[in-house]
């Protein structure tokens, strides 16, 4: 009936890896992201929040680099891989000193910032 299927325990699960990075030089680089793709900046209706939303054909995965209006020194950054179902969300703080995993969210900054992506007109997740 309508192609509902029996609901499986698999079916809820999502894998979330969630880190809080400190580092002046991560910052710096979701700063320059942030600035360069300025004329893409949209606000999500439903959080306040402004994103940047970024989609990659290889490997899939979907970028968002997101903030709250008025809180100038911290980003989020949330990166869905389409294949693993995988999300890494990154909470970037603007610190003096290195703190969490800098090595993967600067990979992943550096990655934003030098392959080309496909950015919606629209804003869609």
């Amino acid at each position: 009936m309508l192609g509902f299927k029996k609901k499986t325990l698999e079916a809820d699960k999502l894998t979330v890896q969630v880190h809080v990075v400190g580092s002046a030089e991560v910052f710096r680089l979701a700063e320059k992201i942030w600035t360069e793709n300025q004329r893409t900046l949209r606000t999500d209706a439903s959080t306040g929040k402004e994103f940047l939303h970024f989609a990659y054909a290889s490997p899939k995965c979907v970028v968002w680099l997101q903030r709250d209006p008025g809180r100038q020194q911290i980003f989020e950054l949330v990166v869905r891989w389409e294949k693993d179902i995988i999300h890494e969300v990154y909470v970037l703080l603007n610190t003096p000193h290195p703190d969490g995993d800098v090595t993967r969210a600067k990979q992943l900054l550096n990655s934003v910032l030098s392959t080309p992506s496909i950015i919606l007109s629209n804003g869609n997740k």
